[in-house]
């Protein structure tokens, strides 16, 4: 699969491990990575498929909507002023063409979706009309004092054939997937969804099994496919591999598929700690080298020398999550040229900032009217402090209580 590329020479490559360079703000994240970042190459898909990239090109209308003139309430199609119409004996009812013709001063039940006759020159809705009997006919009328309605969905009054339904940049969703079923448009040019491949670091990280002298529970990877998903980052292969540099640098060096690598531990610079070392050693570019935040601070965003955009996340479980929810949707951005997405911001009651120069990352609930509350204080070696959380806040160093944060929404 093609990837993103960077060009890589002598002047860009070393000096990965002596170099420290000193981390960028939380606001600095997306515009570092979108500078250094390319973008893949544009794909047709169906959108159907594609839920989670971001559309290439302009997505266009293949048909009006409506195609035909239809009835927009059950009630009565009618043709010409009135205000009494004869009424025919049949039905018309979604799904079928046309029918007869009305003739002037004619009417015809009609359902909702159904297809108006030619001659229709507006729908009187039920609750507006009454029928009587009189000279042996059944006739309909308008209810006397009734607002002057037409409930006639008319051809493309939503939109014409050939019209902007969604403009490129924009997140394939749900709702883009319906419309462009509704535009007879499912497939359009896109970019993503973006696949993940993920490294788990660490001689004493254990998924399952008895825990030695030592070791800890692999409480991150059950779960970081779900939070790779709130990134818009599928999850593709998961490998554990224990603290040698060899085995990080065979993997990180092996043909795939996948457009990023995430790799959770190994972040810091201590001694068990070799990424930044295979980094220089395979001709990586470090393009983030830890971000003024806490936790989530010790991470490292990277163009692997195919293109393919590293992320790695700190071992300790809610400062990988913290890492991610900040960078992910930062790369997913950058890979898929996504038009930035809108930040959410709430008003935390009761928490400061840290109090230095760095940003603290809190898990909130929201209260009743709107406002967010702090959990207190956070725990790193696990997720608990998560539990009935609706959103991270980023409190910036110099913010004090009710303060206004952004707001990082966090999976259900």
């Amino acid at each position: 699969m093609s990837v993103g590329r960077a060009e890589f020479g002598p002047e860009t490559v070393a000096s990965v491990e002596s170099v420290v360079v000193p981390p960028i703000g939380v606001d600095d994240v997306a515009d570092v990575i979108r500078s250094e970042v390319t973008a893949l190459p544009a794909r047709f898909a169906l959108l159907a498929d594609s839920l989670g990239a971001t559309l290439a090109a302009s997505l266009l209308t293949g048909t009006p909507l409506p195609r035909v003139d239809t009835a927009a309430m059950d009630g009565y199609a009618v043709s010409g002023p009135g205000p009494w119409w004869t009424l025919r004996a049949d039905v018309r009812v979604a799904g079928h063409g046309k029918g007869r013709p009305l003739q002037t001063g004619a009417a015809v039940r009609i359902a909702t979706g159904a297809v108006t006759p030619n001659g229709t020159t507006a729908v009187v809705r039920d609750e507006f009309a009454e029928t009587a009997r009189t000279s042996g006919r059944r006739v309909v009328r308008r209810v006397p004092g009734a607002p002057m309605t037409d409930d006639m969905r008319r051809r493309g009054e939503q939109w014409d054939s050939g019209e902007i339904l969604v403009a490129p940049g924009t997140r394939v969703c749900v709702a883009v997937v319906s419309a462009a079923a509704s535009a007879e448009a499912p497939m359009a040019a896109v970019r993503g969804p973006v696949r993940a491949d993920v490294l788990v670091t660490g001689d004493e990280i254990r998924p399952r099994g008895p825990l030695a002298e030592g070791q800890t529970r692999d409480t991150l990877t059950p779960v970081l496919p779900q939070f790779l998903n709130a990134c818009d980052i599928a999850c593709g292969s998961v490998r554990h591999l224990p603290d040698r540099p060899e085995d990080m640098h065979t993997w990180l060096t092996q043909a795939r598929d996948a457009e990023m690598v995430i790799v959770t531990g190994a972040t810091g610079r201590g001694a068990a700690d070799h990424l930044r070392g295979v980094l220089a050693e395979i001709g990586a570019r470090i393009v983030v080298d830890g971000v003024a935040m806490r936790p989530g601070g010790s991470q490292i965003v990277a163009l692997l020398p195919d293109g393919t955009v590293l992320l790695a996340l700190p071992g300790n479980p809610f400062a990988a999550v913290a890492a991610l929810l900040v960078s992910g949707p930062a790369i997913v951005d950058a890979l898929t040229a996504r038009t930035s997405r809108p930040q959410l911001w709430g008003r935390i009651s009761d928490r400061s900032g840290s109090g230095d120069e760095v940003t603290a990352v809190v898990p909130v609930r929201q209260l009743p009217g709107g406002v967010w509350q702090s959990i207190g204080p956070v725990h790193t070696s696990h997720l608990a402090d998560l539990i009935g959380c609706q959103a991270l806040a980023l409190l910036g160093p110099h913010s004090g209580r009710g303060s206004v944060a952004a707001l990082l929404p966090l999976p259900r």
